[in-house]
């Protein structure tokens, strides 16, 4: 009786560590997908008729080359129904080693004109102020197979929907 009491214990602790350690759904605010998303790094560079739905931390994998970052942003943007992406600082993370990229939403809970209403990013500090130094991140390395980031990294991100009467 004892032992499949014991068993029975370990089953059920064994089935809700799944709820613990899974990957969290994400809820956020979608846009129908689109085929195609484009970066940007600059801030002026954004349209007028854009909304930000998503503010967002990209953990990249270990060993990530720009055109792994870069790739692994635009099929999130993109399945997020993202046109445009506004990619703002990186910084390393060399206590992580990634198998593969995560991404942290931290709203909106609305989505929002982008030229009207941008604060900045003061989104996600606890996992922004723990990461270590900051890391070029920009057009130079983008995209760039020959750019390879040791470390894991942490990148600042808001998904924009603009044109199409969004």
């Amino acid at each position: 009786m004892q032992k499949t009491n014991l068993i029975s214990l370990l089953l059920l602790t064994f089935l809700l560590s799944g709820c613990w350690f899974s990957t969290p759904e994400y809820t956020g605010i979608q846009f129908p997908q689109t085929a195609m998303s484009q970066i940007t790094f600059q801030e002026l560079a954004i349209p007028d008729d854009c909304s930000a739905f998503s503010h967002l931390l990209m953990n990249s994998k270990t060993n990530s080359s720009g055109q792994d970052i870069a790739s692994s942003m635009l099929l999130e943007a993109q399945n997020k129904g993202a046109n445009l992406v506004l990619v703002g600082m990186a910084r390393e993370m060399e206590d992580e080693e990634l198998k593969s990229d995560r991404f942290d939403y931290y709203g909106p809970q609305y989505a929002y004109n982008f030229k009207k209403t941008w604060l900045g990013w003061k989104f996600g500090f606890n996992e922004w102020n723990d990461a270590g130094n900051l890391i070029g991140l920009g057009a130079d390395s983008w995209g760039n197979n020959e750019v390879i980031f040791k470390n894991s990294l942490l990148i600042q991100a808001v998904f924009l929907r603009c044109g199409e009467g969004h």
